[in-house]
């Protein structure tokens, strides 16, 4: 998810809105009908050409921003801080970022241990992150950590793990003589004002010395081809029923309906099939429908709508389904590829995924039954 827009509040704090999220190539088709279809099919068949607009989604935990505001003060938080109500979570020095991490736990005692280890690591690191922000820098770097000590090896690897992934890294490559230099890691995502506008990472020649390890987005480099099987048939579906599929996500017609979260519903009923490993998509929609909390009028129009569209909606979830599949054979082919980062999730080949870059906008390529799944199983 990028971080957007910035609107000021009593001309002192700053509210993020999250929006602009990364999409999955096969929710395009909710938003944007068959050219959303038709621009994921379109990219994931280019990634036969060339990996060079891949770059890997690194599995980092807490999101974090650091940087200079305009009076030349660092500050440092995670991303809730950055944004708190009710208190100043930009902190300024390392005791005022523990007090506002250890302030969310609000007395909890069941809370209580974990925000302590937290706010812990969080401190430990400030000093550094502080020393190795230039001074002359103002404006804000947006990240995920990956470690706060240096990693330990395992042979000759590097081995972390953040979050959900695990990462080895080869110890003689140039990323890994850098982790060995290091005493903290975080990958940069992007740039960002003090007014919320952000851009892409390019350089990060703000961050001085060799103790924080600062990665900007990591390009794919895969020697072999990618092999992009099922396209072919999906051009033919979508041929077939974009008009259809248009159709029943015209949005003249669901503002007519009151239905204009219908994308939103689809994508969310989507997101419901992770746990069970995406079986079955669009069979029991309906099903899912009854028992979620929109409310009932709702469901009413929407039950009676699919039913005046069951060839539309059919289409609809084949494409979804379709996409998927490709996106996940892709997926597959580039976690087994051999290269300087080696990712597995529960001891399987396998990271968060991949963003693939494109002129319209970021795509992403993560693979709903591997990782978003695991993601989801963690208790934080």
């Amino acid at each position: 998810m990028r971080l957007v827009e910035f609107k000021d509040i009593d001309n002192k704090r700053l509210s993020l809105i999250e929006s602009a999220r990364i999409q999955h190539a096969e929710d395009l088709i909710f938003w944007e009908g068959s050219n959303g279809a038709s621009r994921a099919i379109q990219q994931l068949q280019a990634l036969t050409g060339t990996s060079k607009a891949l770059t890997i989604k690194w599995d980092g935990s807490p999101a974090v921003v650091f940087g200079r505001n305009p009076n030349g003060e660092f500050i440092f938080t995670d991303k809730s801080g950055f944004v708190a109500k009710g208190y100043d979570g930009r902190a300024t020095n390392a005791d005022d970022l523990e007090g506002a991490i250890m302030q969310r736990a609000k007395g909890d005692k069941t809370k209580m241990k974990g925000y302590k280890q937290y706010a812990s690591n969080m401190k430990s690191i400030f000093a550094l992150m502080q020393n190795a922000v230039s001074e002359t820098f103002q404006g804000y770097l947006v990240g995920d950590m990956l470690f706060f000590d240096t990693p330990k090896k395992s042979g000759n690897a590097y081995v972390f793990k953040p979050n959900v992934v695990e990462y080895k890294v080869d110890a003689n490559s140039a990323l890994g003589q850098r982790i060995g230099q290091s005493k903290v890691g975080v990958v940069v995502h992007n740039l960002m004002s003090e007014k919320g506008r952000t851009m892409p990472v390019k350089k990060l020649d703000m961050i001085q010395g060799a103790e924080v390890l600062a990665i900007p987005p990591t390009t794919v480099n895969k020697k072999e081809p990618i092999q992009s099987k099922g396209v072919d048939q999906l051009k033919g579906l979508l041929r077939d029923s974009g008009k259809a599929i248009d159709k029943i996500l015209d949005k003249n017609t669901l503002a007519q309906m009151k239905l204009v979260d219908l994308p939103n519903i689809l994508y969310s009923y989507t997101n419901s099939k992770v746990d069970g490993g995406m079986k079955n998509l669009g069979k029991d929609f309906i099903q899912w429908l009854q028992s979620s909390t929109v409310s009932q009028p709702k469901k009413v129009k929407i039950t009676e709508y699919v039913k005046q569209n069951l060839n539309g909606f059919a289409s609809l979830w084949m494409l979804v389904g379709g996409i998927m599949q490709v996106k996940d054979s892709i997926i597959q082919q580039l976690d087994t590829s051999q290269g300087d980062v080696q990712a597995t999730v529960n001891g399987k080949p396998g990271g968060e995924g991949y963003v693939l870059n494109t002129a319209q906008g970021n795509i992403k390529l993560v693979k709903r039954s591997g990782f978003t799944r695991a993601n989801r199983a963690i208790n934080r």
